[in-house]
C-alpha cells in the first residue's frame, strides 16, 4: 500500500478560482475597484503573512484580518479589516472549486486498492473543511490533517512527522504530492519523505525526487512507485 499526502490548494483545488470570486466580492462590498494593481496589493501583503506564518513568526489567527489591514493601509481605508477577513473567508469556503480533472484521478485512485489518500495543507481550517465539504471530495481521503487544527505547519519536520505518528504510516510507504516548493517539497526532504512536485505549467523542481505537469503523468508515475 501507497500511501498519498496531497496538499490541497494547487494540487487538487483551484484556489487561484476561489479566491478570484471571493476577493472580487470583497473588492465590491468595500468599494475596491478590482483593478490588477489593487490585486497584485492584496497578493503582495496576502503572500508576506502566509511566508511570516511558514517561517513561524506569526500565528495563522493573523493571517485572516491582517492581509486586509495591509490593503486597506496601502489604499488609504479605514474600514473593518476583521470583518473583511471574516467576509472574505465565507466566501472561500462557499466557492470551493476543483482543477480540472482532479475529481477524476481522485476517483481512480480511490478505487485502487493499492493506495490510500490523506490532505496535508496548511490552510485555515473553517475554510478548508467548507470546501472539501461543498466540493463533495471528503470522501476521497482517509485522513485530513490541516495545520491550523494541529499547531504546527508545514514545511517543518514536525508537521510530517506528527501525520505519520497519528496515521500510524511507514515513512518508506509514503509520498507527498504537492505544487509548493517551500512548503510541500521542502516540507518533504526535511522529514525525509519522497515527493512529487506537480505543476501544471511544466516547471520542474530542484528538490523534489519527481515532477509531473498532469493528472496523467502522475498516475503513470504512481503506477511505477506503489
Amino acid at each position: 500500500m501507497l500511501n498519498l499526502l496531497f496538499d490541497a490548494d494547487g494540487t487538487l483545488y483551484d484556489f487561484k478560482a476561489t479566491e478570484k470570486i471571493a476577493l472580487s466580492m470583497v473588492f465590491d462590498r468595500y468599494g475596491i475597484p478590482f483593478t490588477k494593481e489593487n490585486i497584485e496589493t492584496y497578493h503582495t501583503g496576502n503572500r508576506r503573512l502566509w511566508d511570516d506564518y511558514e517561517k513561524g513568526l506569526i500565528r495563522q489567527e493573523e493571517i485572516p484580518g491582517g492581509r486586509f489591514k495591509l490593503l486597506f493601509e496601502a489604499l488609504g481605508l479605514t474600514a473593518d479589516t476583521n470583518e473583511a477577513g471574516n467576509y472574505y473567508s465565507k466566501q472561500l469556503g462557499d466557492h470551493g472549486i476543483m482543477i480540472d480533472g482532479a475529481v477524476d484521478f481522485l476517483e481512480r485512485i480511490s478505487n485502487d486498492g493499492r493506495f490510500l489518500s490523506y490532505i496535508i495543507t496548511n490552510g485555515i481550517a473553517d475554510i478548508q473543511w467548507a470546501r472539501f465539504r461543498g466540493t463533495g471530495t471528503t470522501g476521497y481521503f482517509k485522513r485530513v490533517f490541516i495545520s491550523g487544527e494541529m499547531g504546527v505547519q508545514k514545511p517543518r519536520k514536525e508537521f510530517f512527522d506528527r501525520v505519520l505518528d497519528e496515521a500510524g504510516l511507514e515513512r518508506d510507504r509514503c509520498v507527498v504530492i504537492g505544487d509548493s516548493e517551500n512548503s510541500d517539497i521542502q516540507g518533504a526532504v526535511n522529514a525525509g519523505l519522497r515527493s512529487i512536485y506537480i505543476n501544471f505549467d511544466g516547471d520542474v523542481s530542484a528538490i523534489a525526487d519527481y515532477s509531473v505537469s498532469s493528472y496523467g503523468q502522475l498516475l503513470s508515475l504512481l503506477d511505477d512507485l506503489v
